[in-house]
């Protein structure tokens, strides 16, 4: 992993390197070298006296983006393996739903906390809206974890699925990313306003999405 920048911007190893785009955030310069680098789509090798290429620790470039996404669909997956028949029992904590509807549902729900992801890694460095909306997915992810998977098996002391993976695994990661990754770019109001227009978003689009699972997907 390296980084092209501008001679004598970066001097000393250990200095902080801040970037925009994929795996945007701040590394920690290792070390320095000219060397010949893949540039625009060309291979060619930058003057040596323009350019520094900024070698990167790989133990210190942080992943945990890619790790939500993982937690976020094993989430998913246990949701969609028991949930349509825990769903019978679950009254208002959650609708009845078959599992031609969910499925289909959780599966578009899914594909756009990817896709959210991938733009956040690509503009979310320069892209306020983009950046607090990303926000809010996570921490809607990590309040579903209590409410209703937690409160739900405690209340009807049933196990509702999803709860575990949502406890272990969204609500920990969630977390440290908005708070610890990123915890020194959050505006509070604007992580709930945020959080609450993904809410908002979700829940009035998973009623229709389960209507539209049922139409095109055969119950099975």
């Amino acid at each position: 992993i390296c980084l092209i920048t501008e001679a004598n911007t970066f001097e000393e190893p250990g200095a902080v390197v801040p970037h925009a785009g994929i795996l945007s955030g701040v590394r920690r310069v290792t070390g320095a070298s000219t060397v010949t680098a893949k540039y625009r789509g060309k291979k060619t090798r930058p003057p040596a006296s323009r350019y520094k290429v900024i070698l990167c620790s790989w133990e210190e470039i942080d992943m945990f983006e890619l790790l939500f996404l993982m937690c976020f669909t094993l989430h998913n997956i246990e949701e969609g393996i028991w949930l349509p028949k825990w769903s019978k029992y679950a009254g208002r904590y959650h609708p009845q739903v078959a599992n031609n509807e969910f499925h289909f549902a959780i599966m578009v729900v899914t594909l756009f906390g990817y896709v959210l992801t991938f733009i956040f890694l690509v503009l979310g460095n320069t892209n306020e809206i983009i950046k607090y909306l990303y926000f809010g997915f996570l921490l809607m992810m990590c309040l579903n974890a209590i409410f209703p998977h937690l409160i739900a098996t405690i209340v009807l002391k049933k196990y509702a699925p999803g709860t575990l993976t949502g406890l272990l695994l969204n609500l920990p990661v969630g977390l440290y990313l908005i708070f610890g990754r990123y915890g020194d770019q959050v505006v509070v109001y604007k992580l709930i306003i945020g959080f609450v227009a993904i809410a908002i978003a979700t829940l009035a689009l998973l009623r229709p999405l389960f209507k539209l699972g049922k139409r095109l997907l055969v119950e099975y």
